[in-house]
Parts: C-alpha cells; structure tokens; sequence
C-alpha cells in the first residue's frame, strides 16, 4: 500500500489510532521514531514556531516549506491542518491543494469555521479537482459547532456530518467536545470516521476507544509540553546558577 492507502486504512480498524501533531523536522522524526503510524502538523503549532498568530496568518509558502521538510524527512503519513483552505477563491484553493500533494502530503483538516455554505464550496470544489485529476487526499471534515459554541451543537454537528460527507469527507473532526455521552451520540449517528483531540478530560485511549473514536489527535498540547520543559530548564539554570538541569 502507498501511504495514503495506510493512512485511510488506519481511519477503518477496530480500535482507533493515535496521530501525534508535528511542527518541524526534528519533532516529527521523534514521533515517527517512536512507532507512531502517521504524523499530522499542527497549524498552531507551526505559526507559534514562526512568530505568527494562528488562523491562517502564517503565509501559505512558508507553511508549504515546512511541510515539504518534513514531508522529505519522514517515511509515514503525513496529513496537514490546512485550516480554512489559506484563501476563499476556489482556483487558489485547488492549486494550494495540488501544492501540498506535489511535496507527499495525504490528507488534510479542512475547518468550518466560516459557515457551512462556503465550507460545502470549498470541499466540494477540492473532491471535484481530485477527480477531476485523478488524485488521493483523506479530507478529515473539521466541525466547529461545539468549539464555537453555537446554538444545538450536536444536532448541527449531526446535519453537518452527513452535508459534508454527501461532498466528499473521509472523516469528521469534531472540536470542543469533551462529553463522552456526547461523542458516543456522534459516533453511533456519523457513518465517517471520527477524530477527537485528547483533554485533560479525555485523557486516555480506552476512554475515547469505548466512545467509538476511529482518531485522536495531539493538537497544539504536544508542542506547548515541549516548550514548557523547554521553560523549566532555562529557568532552572538561571535560578541555579548551574548547567545541571541541561544533563
């Protein structure tokens, strides 16, 4: 199998798998030295690494450029946070699509951030140009509903499940729900593959396997752990007076 046939294989097994959330080479080779299956990045991540913001105000170059990196350096999946797609023209969207597949990428989170009418468009218009040119791309659905607290979550998490993969969706990411009782609803009605972040709340496999989670991501919380150590150690050697802590 190529790796984006592992990768929308992974989506389909019995107990789900863990993708840890990348933001430069030497990250993402830890995680694939470390048995992990795929690798994702992490949009936050990335743009805190490069003093950017995030919400897409990392300029799309220099996120496709760390993306190539680690795409060049690694062996296993790579899917990407594309976020909102980088641009609202659709032409500009496919070819920032056809960008990320050029350097090995095999899937992506597309958020619905904007609204479902320009977030159907937008998915609609990349599953037409991957058939269109006869490509593969595991498009994971992000919903926000719950994140931005809108009014009755779940049942527009719900609706928006089957809109999105009635347009083309291998997955559904649901953000902001840390209700078991909640996910095991969304589970039992989504026909898709469903990915959740793992909390504080939501802090063990088992937890979420028996809720009938397909992926569990990382998010932001593997880099921020980082450089909290990071944090720890420069402070510590400062309080010191001492090099030990780097040992």
């Amino acid at each position: 199998m190529n790796n984006y046939e592992t990768f929308f294989q992974l989506h389909l097994h019995s107990a789900p798998f863990i993708i840890a959330n990348a933001w430069n080479v030497k990250s993402a080779k830890l995680i694939e030295d470390n048995g992990y299956q795929a690798i994702a990045t992490s949009s936050g991540a990335i743009a805190n690494s490069l003093g950017y913001e995030d919400g897409e105000k990392v300029p799309f170059n220099e996120l496709l450029y760390v993306v190539k990196r680690i795409s060049s350096c690694t062996n296993i999946p790579l899917s990407v946070d594309f976020e909102r797609g980088y641009t609202n023209d659709l032409a500009a969207l496919n070819e920032n699509i056809q960008h990320l597949i050029d350097v090995g990428v095999v899937g992506i989170n597309l958020e619905d951030a904007q609204g479902e009418e320009i977030y159907l468009k937008k998915l609609s218009s990349i599953k037409n140009y991957l058939v269109k040119t006869n490509q593969q791309l595991f498009i994971n659905a992000r919903t926000d509903g719950f994140l931005q607290k809108i009014d009755s979550p779940l049942e527009r998490t719900l609706e928006r499940a089957k809109l999105y993969k009635e347009a083309g969706a291998d997955g559904l990411f649901v953000t902001g729900v840390q209700d078991t009782r909640i996910i095991k609803e969304i589970t039992a009605a989504v026909s898709l593959p469903v990915n959740v972040v793992g909390t504080p709340k939501l802090s063990t496999v088992k937890t979420l396997a028996d809720c009938g989670v397909k992926r569990i991501s990382m998010a932001v919380f593997l880099y921020n752990a980082t450089y909290k150590q990071l944090e720890k150690v420069i402070r510590e050697i400062k309080e010191e007076q001492s090099f030990a802590p780097l040992f």
